[in-house]
């Protein structure tokens, strides 16, 4: 089970971003961070990727 590297959310079915943050370096977030990170433009451009436990996925 993973976690949010900024808010701390964990669950089973939580989906996680891996991307490149400007100041942080690579990390994972939940898709409500990663609107509010996005919003900031706090991402290193194409470096976001899926990574997380989709139900479906796996």
């Amino acid at each position: 089970m993973g976690k949010c590297d900024i808010c701390g959310k964990n669950g089973k079915n939580l989906t996680l971003l891996g991307t490149n943050h400007k100041e942080l370096g690579h990390i994972k977030v939940c898709s409500d961070c990663w609107e509010k990170l996005y919003d900031k433009n706090k991402f290193v451009g194409g470096s976001t990727s899926s990574s997380g436990s989709c139900p479906t996925c796996g």
